[in-house]
């Protein structure tokens, strides 16, 4: 089975790939999708760094923008796959959104980790070496002092001590990460610069990585 992969550079998006790849799927193709959202996307902010990452991972990334009306559609189409991958854990409208526009195209829904309980993935994707760059926040649940810190199998415990009554993965939209090291890179990515911003109740960074 050929697949193309939905991408933000978050760790959901990459275990979900990580998982599918060793069920025996084909990824070549990752999709990044710029949201129409009233707040600032952490991910959509540092597109340039899903390129690098995309680009270690050997896959071809395209960039759909949300703003026009049939483009995930028209892009779904192009790459000629059989199936997608998404990293959705909970939120119900997310998959039937997904559901919906694979029934247009024909193609199947993989969603490995849906449903399944955020402390058990926590464990599971940190676990495996995964070190996940905290670049954004939402303030009315967590501080900005979180910016920039990097979730790994050795910050784990100090984390979750730390965050109260945050989901451990951000499934609430509590915060958002970049993904700087993991089982598909070909090479851990460090941050070389970081500029820090705010607007609509959400602190970010736009980073730099090589």
């Amino acid at each position: 089975m050929n697949a193309a992969a939905l991408f933000s550079g978050g760790k959901d998006s990459l275990y979900a790939l990580h998982l599918v790849e060793k069920q025996g799927v084909t990824v070549d193709h990752l999709i990044t999708l710029l949201p129409t959202l009233p707040w600032p996307s952490p991910h959509a902010e540092n597109i340039e760094a899903l390129k690098m990452l995309a680009e270690s991972m050997g896959k071809h990334l395209t960039i759909v923008d949300f703003q026009r009306e049939g483009a995930f559609v028209e892009a779904l189409k192009s790459l000629e796959v059989d199936a997608l991958v998404a990293g959705d854990i909970n939120v119900e409208a997310h998959l039937a959104g997904l559901q919906d526009v694979c029934g247009k195209v024909g193609l199947e829904l993989l969603e490995p980790i849906y449903g399944r309980d955020t402390s058990e993935l926590f464990h599971e994707i940190f676990g495996l070496g995964f070190k996940a760059l905290i670049t954004g926040v939402n303030l009315s649940c967590m501080g900005e002092e979180w910016l920039g810190f990097v979730i790994s199998k050795e910050t784990s415990a100090d984390f979750l001590s730390k965050i109260g009554s945050v989901d451990p993965l951000g499934e609430n939209g509590e915060f958002h990460t970049l993904v700087l090291g993991c089982p598909l890179y070909a090479k851990p990515f460090k941050v070389k610069s970081v500029e820090k911003k705010a607007a609509k109740g959400m602190a970010y960074l736009k980073v730099s990585i090589g």
